[in-house]
């Protein structure tokens, strides 16, 4: 018996969420062997070698010259291949995984107040007001100051690239009236992968080819399976059920990543860590309820 729309964006969604939630794991895994940089652009390089397939699947390689979109495309993939992931992955090497997934929820926040605040003029109710209340005060949990008094650069950096996903959601949303998601991931991936390799080749140090081989396992994990299929799961999914249900259900990754660094990077949650959790995941749900979501939310994970 086919399974029922509903059930089958349910569990896309699902399966998206317990796959990205393991890509800060295995992004500081990589860090082992390759800088930051170097690592984000080998990633989003494997995903362009996915897209490259599907594209190939599903016969769409001559969408690849409509060049309405390709200004869109650009923008997007400035603001998320390129500045998005380089917070990202710059961020993960001087914070924790937990942290990181924790920041990554503050993109609904980003998200209502940019997109959907500023620019289509939603009006504040007392639960809008509330809702991003409860986000900026779980941030700044994981934020402030700890021991020695100093800020913790890596969250920042998680937290400013959070602040421009919506951004280039926006600029993806609007190529993809014009071309299919896979070929705005296809030019986002290889676009972004080799400006963060020319970046990377100029200010970071280039490891050997043995570590650059060791490393291949968890780049290509990163790129097919977390910057690749994830992406592909979350679109199918929110074809299916509404946006605002998916976003609610995006608010548990962060314990998947609490669980997956707690086994594999033997990171011990911290009580900091849950109390932020809190607030935040009742932040989303309070914005995700009290006002329409931009689309943009949801388009360019």
């Amino acid at each position: 018996m086919p399974m029922h729309p509903t059930r089958q964006g349910e569990l896309n969604v699902l399966l998206s969420t317990l796959l990205g939630s393991v890509l800060p794991v295995i992004t500081i895994l990589s860090f082992t062997y390759v800088p930051p940089l170097l690592s984000a652009g080998m990633s989003t390089l494997f995903a362009g070698l996915y897209f490259a397939f599907l594209l190939t699947v599903k016969r769409e390689w001559p969408l690849l010259q409509k060049r309405a979109a390709w200004k869109n495309i650009l923008l997007a993939t400035f603001f998320i291949g390129i500045a998005g992931y380089g917070c990202l992955f710059l961020g993960l090497k001087f914070t924790t995984a937990g942290n990181a997934s924790i920041l990554n929820l503050t993109e609904v926040f980003f998200s209502f107040l940019i997109l959907g605040l500023f620019l289509h003029h939603e009006p504040l109710l007392p639960r809008t007001i509330i809702g991003a209340s409860c986000m900026v005060f779980g941030a700044l949990l994981v934020l402030l100051p700890k021991g020695t008094g100093e800020w913790q650069w890596g969250n920042l950096l998680i937290l400013v690239g959070a602040a421009l996903a919506p951004f280039g959601n926006r600029y993806a949303q609007r190529a993809r009236r014009i071309v299919s998601t896979n070929v705005i991931m296809l030019y986002r991936s290889i676009i972004s992968g080799i400006c963060l390799l020319l970046i990377a080749l100029a200010i970071e140090e280039i490891p050997s080819r043995d570590a650059l081989l060791s490393s291949l396992v968890f780049l290509s994990i990163n790129g097919v399976l977390l910057l690749g299929l994830s992406v592909s799961l979350w679109v199918e999914g929110i074809h299916r059920i509404p946006i605002t249900k998916a976003v609610a259900m995006v608010s548990i990754m962060p314990l998947f990543t609490l669980a997956a660094a707690y086994f594999v990077l033997h990171e011990q949650p911290s009580f900091l860590q849950v109390t932020a959790l809190l607030p935040i995941t009742a932040g989303m749900v309070l914005l995700t309820k009290s006002t329409k979501i931009p689309m943009e939310v949801a388009s360019g994970t």
